[in-house]
Parts: structure tokens; C-alpha cells; sequence
């Protein structure tokens, strides 16, 4: 195999020779820092709100025990997938995130297919977590109108209405640039939290009497159908893993963050690990809460809201209290949840089109507003197309949301396996300054083994017997997804995909990158780093 060395005579920084070494050039201005992408991570993944509307699956199939373990084992399992993948963020610190990992990782005569299908996952992931995230906010809006307005007649167009029009406003919040993006995430936070505080202090304080420790710790409630409590339990988790998902948000805004193969890994399991901390009493408190569920389930918007349902019922139908307590959750998705999730998606479809994976005209960035306007568009036309499907059929657009999360989850699976089969062998790039060391194939195995668990219960129906109505569409979507790699890379995709690294590249010789000294100085003293 030929080698030629890669020269980079002046980059602006050790980021811009990175992107050098995949062949690529810095397109658009880096906005962010550690501070605000992290604040991204957290608004896009909303691990408390996630869980919220997702705890039924949890109380009905395993009881509060899966809803608190589960929570527990689902943040110690999204703890080791996320380091895994900081240490290859480190390395590779791209817009591309997934599939420029599995591409660094791969076998050069693998690397374009693994890259395609692992970009396409990606792909996919994004626009149904975008989608899913936009519906939660407009069953939310719809939930207050079916509460509060006793004429409304709830229609299914209504909502896909609804999400189409706040997928509007996510576009035109991209597309006025990273600049605008950047401060919403402060924003973004300060919603996070203060729901996260009022929403918790009004039911420990309202609730009486709650649930006893030995239900909140130990209850083991099989309503599944299930004859095995333990595949009951495992399915019950659902709701945490659905928490877990959607912090690698910041990876996908790599080539616009400061310092990124410093600061993207302390993003990412900064992330992970702050929202579980935190998150934890929230599920404990909850489950000391919620003392009658049946009656939260079988109320008017239990089923499309359960926060809702809930504070409605505790506050003894009070209109200002249920809105005064829960419309933190509204605003954050409006404007930094959503907004974060298309631009997410945006950038992905931004960085594979610049390969050959889409057409060229995705892949071009606005040159005054730095933000790649066309992959915006696409990303608005997808989430708004999916969202007609619940027009004509509720359980397949339940469907697209359950199999989010298998998709994912296998996005991130790609890249660890690849690492523990293959190692660092198949790559000539310099690792980055964040590494595992001796840590890095245990906790690879680890995490490769926690997401084959998932994926693998994420796919069982949730209840049994199975009809139309209540099957699990998880392997449908997944399913799906890899048709449409597979066959856009017989059509189009092995003969046009360039993909990254497709020839091999030397390493990049310190001594080859000459970087100014007042960059130098702000790498080594950064008022930008997190300190975790």
C-alpha cells in the first residue's frame, strides 16, 4: 500500500489539521464552546423529560423497581458507550461523528460501505429523534386545549399540523446561524433546570400520602402479558434507554466548537454523567409520586402527556397550576431542544452530502450566515414529510418512535465494535488528547455488550398477545432503515461515495503543524474548559 505523507503547512489550529487529515476544510465558524455545546447535549437528550414521558412502559412492564434500577443500569451502560465514543471524538472531531469513527476504524477495503451504512443510521436517527422530540411538544400544546377547552375535538391532523409548523420555526432559528444557536443554549439550560426544580419540589411537597420505599425499590409489577418477569423487567427499560439517547448532539457540531479534541469527549461523558447524577433523585422522587398510575394512563391526556395528566390530577384539575408547572418543558423544546435536534440532523446530512453521499447541493454553507442552508431545508422537508404518517395511521408513527431508539443505539454499536474487533490497526491517524488507555477495550466490551441488550429488548413486543394496535414496529423501522442503505448503495452510493480516509494518510508529525502562539496559549489556559 502507497503512502504519502500529509503536509499541512498552516492551520489555524490543531481542529483544522485534524480536518486536514480526513481530507476536509474548516467551512463554518467555530461559535460554540465547551459551556454551550454542553448545553446543547442536555436540551437535545432531556434525560428527565425522556423518562417522564416514556415511565408507563416502565411501571406497567417491570414495575418501579425497572423504573429506578433500570434508570440506574441504563445510565451506567450510556456512561461506557459515551466514553467510548469520546475517545474516538478525540480523534476524529467531525460533523460526520458516527460514521467518520467507523470510518477511521474500518478496513481500508471495507471503510466506504461501513462509512455509508453507519452514515445512514446516523441519518436516520436524527430525523426520527428530531421528529419524535417535535411530536412530544405538540401533544403537549394539545393536551393543555384538550384540558382547558371542553369544545375541542382532538384530530390527528391537528398534530401533524401542529409539528410542522413548529419544525417551521426550528428552520428559521437555524438558519439565522450558530451565533443565535449558541446563546439559546443558555436559554435552553435555565428552562432545563428550573422545570427540573419547580416540577419536583410541587409534587414531593403536594403528593400525601406517597408510595412506600419497599414499592418505590422493590415493586415488581408484570402487566405485560409476559410470563417471564424477568424479560418484563428488561422491556420495562425502554424508558431509560429512551433518556439516553441524543447527547451526541455535540458531536455533530464538532467542526463549529473551540478546541474540539480537547473538549468534545468532556462534552459527551459530561453529559452522560451529569444527567444521570442528576436525573436519579428526579425518578426516585417520582416514583414516591405517582400513587395511582392507572388514573394518570386513563385520563384525557394521560396517554399523549403523562406530565401533564399528572400535575392536572395533583393540583385537582387547576388550570394555572398545571400550566404554571409544566410549560418549562414546552418552551425549552421549542426553543433549544428543537432547533438543536434539526441542526443535528442538519449537519450530518451537511457532511455526508459533502462526500458524495447526497447530492452537492447539501453540502454547500451559506457564506454569510455559516450555517449549511440547503442540508436545513432537507432535514425541515423530512421531519415534515414523516409527520404526515400520523394522519393516516397513529400506531406506525408510534412505531417510527419506538424504533428511534434501536436505530441510535446501533449508530453508536458500529464504531465499538469495530474497535474491539479491529483495535487502532486500520488507521494512521494521531489519537487525540483525550485516550482510555489500558481502560479502553474493557470498557468497549462493556458497552458493546449493554447496546446488543438493548437493541435486543427494544425490539420484543411490549405486550403480549400481539395484536395490529400494540405490536412493537422497533424491527420494522430498523429494518427499514438499513433498505434504504442497502439499496441507495447499489443504486448510487458504491459508485459515487467518497467517504473519508478512503486512501490511507500518514500521521500527522507534530513538527509538520505550525499553530500561532497566542492559539497555543489559549489551548494550554482555556477559560473554556468544563474541568471534569
Amino acid at each position: 500500500m502507497n503512502e504519502a505523507p500529509l503536509k499541512v503547512e498552516r492551520p489555524q489550529s490543531d481542529d483544522e489539521a485534524r480536518l486536514a487529515a480526513l481530507g476536509q476544510e474548516q467551512a463554518m465558524g467555530r461559535h460554540f464552546n465547551v459551556w454551550s455545546l454542553i448545553f446543547l447535549a442536555f436540551c437535545t437528550s432531556v434525560t428527565w423529560e425522556a423518562l417522564t414521558s416514556t415511565m408507563a412502559q416502565s411501571l406497567r412492564a417491570g414495575g418501579s423497581s425497572s423504573l429506578v434500577w433500570g434508570f440506574a443500569a441504563a445510565a451506567i451502560g450510556a456512561m461506557a458507550i459515551a466514553l467510548s465514543l469520546s475517545e474516538f471524538s478525540s480523534m476524529v472531531p467531525t460533523a460526520g461523528g458516527q460514521y467518520h469513527y467507523v470510518a477511521a476504524l474500518s478496513p481500508l477495503k471495507y471503510r466506504r460501505l461501513f462509512s455509508w451504512i453507519a452514515g445512514w443510521a446516523t441519518i436516520w436517527s436524527w430525523l426520527l429523534s428530531a421528529l419524535t422530540g417535535t411530536f412530544s411538544n405538540a401533544l403537549q400544546l394539545q393536551a393543555y386545549i384538550i384540558l382547558f377547552a371542553p369544545n375541542y375535538e382532538y384530530q390527528r391532523w391537528h398534530t401533524s399540523l401542529i409539528v410542522i409548523a413548529m419544525t417551521t420555526c426550528f428552520f428559521g432559528l437555524n438558519v439565522m446561524g450558530t451565533r443565535w444557536l449558541h446563546r439559546l443554549t443558555f436559554l435552553g439550560i435555565m428552562l432545563h433546570i428550573s422545570g427540573y426544580v419547580t416540577i419536583i419540589v410541587y409534587l414531593l411537597v403536594k403528593v400525601h400520602p406517597k408510595n412506600t420505599a419497599t414499592y418505590v425499590f422493590a415493586d415488581l409489577t408484570n402487566l405485560s402479558g409476559w410470563k417471564s418477569d424477568g424479560v418484563s423487567w428488561s422491556i420495562g427499560l425502554m424508558s431509560s434507554a429512551v433518556a439516553f439517547i441524543n447527547w451526541d448532539s455535540a458531536t455533530h457540531m464538532a467542526e463549529e466548537m473551540q478546541n474540539a479534541s480537547r473538549d468534545l469527549p468532556r462534552v459527551l461523558y459530561g453529559c452522560v454523567a451529569l444527567s444521570g447524577i442528576l436525573t436519579f433523585p428526579w425518578v426516585i422522587a417520582l416514583a414516591f409520586c405517582m400513587t395511582d398510575i392507572e388514573a394518570v394512563l386513563n385520563g384525557p391526556v394521560g396517554r399523549i402527556c403523562p406530565l401533564v395528566q399528572l400535575v392536572y390530577n395533583v393540583s385537582g384539575g387547576s388550570q394555572s397550576m398545571t400550566l404554571g408547572i409544566t410549560w418549562f418543558f414546552l418552551f425549552l423544546g421549542f426553543f433549544i431542544g428543537g432547533p438543536g435536534c434539526m441542526a443535528a440532523s442538519s449537519r450530518v446530512i451537511w457532511s455526508f452530502a459533502r462526500e458524495g453521499g447526497l447530492p452537492d447541493c447539501f453540502s454547500r454553507v451559506h457564506g454569510r450566515l455559516e450555517v449549511p442552508a440547503n442540508a436545513l431545508l432537507l432535514s425541515w422537508a423530512g421531519i415534515s414529510g414523516l409527520a404526515l404518517i400520523y394522519i393516516g395511521n397513529e400506531t406506525a408513527f408510534y412505531g417510527i418512535a419506538s424504533g428511534v431508539t434501536v436505530v441510535m443505539i446501533f449508530s453508536y454499536a458500529l464504531p465499538i465494535f469495530l474497535r474491539i474487533i479491529y483495535g487502532f490497526e486500520h488507521t494512521n491517524l494521531q489519537p487525540g488528547p483525550f485516550t482510555l488507555g489500558a481502560w479502553s477495550m474493557p470498557i468497549n466490551v462493556f458497552a458493546a455488550c449493554w447496546c446488543i441488550y438493548l437493541i435486543i429488548f427494544l425490539c420484543f413486543p411490549s405486550v403480549v398477545p400481539v395484536t395490529p394496535e400494540n405490536m412493537n414496529y422497533a424491527p420494522l423501522i430498523f429494518g427499514a432503515s438499513m433498505l434504504v442503505a442497502a439499496g441507495t448503495w447499489w443504486v448510487y452510493g458504491s459508485r459515487l461515495y467518497l467517504g473519508v480516509l478512503s486512501e490511507e494518510v500518514s500521521l500527522i508529525q507534530p513538527e509538520e503543524i505550525v499553530v500561532d502562539q497566542h492559539i497555543e496559549d489559549e489551548k494550554k489556559g482555556g477559560d473554556s474548559s468544563l474541568g471534569i
